[in-house]
């Protein structure tokens, strides 16, 4: 029962005892006896009682209300910033993602440029050896020599076999003169050869030929383009001004005939410094070269 309808029933029941209708007029209430008005009085106090208790518990209830509206306030502002934190982090996401897929677009159009380059590289190479066949096969005719090698599929067949496994070899090097272990980390040794000359590159490699008491075996290395090859043996000579791989050399991966060739420039080459060695003699592009050394070289 509310509070109102307590002090009503409370104010019908006193007017009822003092004998008054509808209101408290003296004309219309009787004359009250003293014990009627002390109980009226002390009905009145207690009713009073209860009107202040109702009220401090209305109070403290109003006080809980407006405190928990206050931490609801503040966990609101708390959400508002973790949202906003959140679309940041989500717009952070969005970048990177677009970021990789940019990168992954990069990689995909170096794929595609470089396998171009060795498809002509291929066609470039497979044309001009069939041209220098071609060219072989016409002096033979006009020669006058009776034996002719007849242009045949099979022919053609080993012409662009020879190209393959030449292109092939342009993507290795050869390193002479690097100790060899019976159980030695290969991995390691060949990556302190190329951390002398500030190369870092991704690549295989393995021993190759019969081992031999007192000789290493040379590695071949295979890179992933002759790009690196060709980058790397530019840089081979800084290897002969240290005193660990002094005697360590990288050559390219050569056929038969091009280790025969050069091994008749090699003689040609210790001759040449032999006779002349105020010059500076050194192979080049297949044939060797002799300039004047200059005066830090004396």
């Amino acid at each position: 029962m509310s509070m109102t309808s307590q002090t009503q029933r409370w104010l019908d029941s006193t007017l009822k005892m003092l004998g008054c209708v509808k209101d408290l007029t003296h004309s219309k209430c009787k004359a009250p006896v003293k014990e009627e008005l002390a109980s009226a009085l002390h009905g009145a106090l207690v009713h009073i009682s209860k009107l202040i208790e109702e009220v401090r518990r209305l109070t403290e209830e109003s006080a809980e209300l407006e405190e928990k509206l206050e931490e609801s306030m503040e966990t609101s502002v708390h959400l508002s910033q973790a949202s906003g934190e959140t679309l940041v982090l989500q717009q952070k996401l969005l970048d990177s993602q677009e970021t990789v897929v940019q990168l992954q677009k990069q990689l995909l159009d170096s794929k595609e440029e470089q396998l171009r380059a060795v498809t002509t590289s291929v066609k470039t190479s497979v044309q001009e050896t069939v041209k220098e066949e071609f060219k072989t096969y016409s002096s033979v005719v006009k020669s006058g020599q009776q034996q002719r090698t007849p242009v045949t599929p099979t022919n053609i067949v080993s012409v662009v076999k020879k190209v393959v496994e030449e292109e092939d070899r342009s993507r290795n090097i050869m390193v002479f003169g690097l100790l060899e272990g019976e159980s030695e980390d290969l991995t390691k040794k060949v990556g302190d050869v190329m951390e002398k000359i500030g190369e870092k590159p991704r690549m295989e490699m393995c021993r190759v030929g019969k081992a031999k008491d007192g000789k290493p075996r040379p590695v071949k290395i295979t890179l992933s383009s002759s790009l690196n090859v060709s980058q790397i043996l530019s840089k081979s000579r800084r290897l002969g001004e240290t005193a660990l791989y002094k005697t360590v050399f990288l050559s390219p991966d050569r056929s038969y005939e091009q280790r025969a060739e050069h091994r008749t420039l090699v003689v040609d080459l210790k001759r040449r410094k032999t006779a002349e060695p105020n010059k500076r003699h050194f192979i080049r592009n297949g044939t060797v070269n002799s300039v004047e050394k200059t005066a830090a070289q004396l």
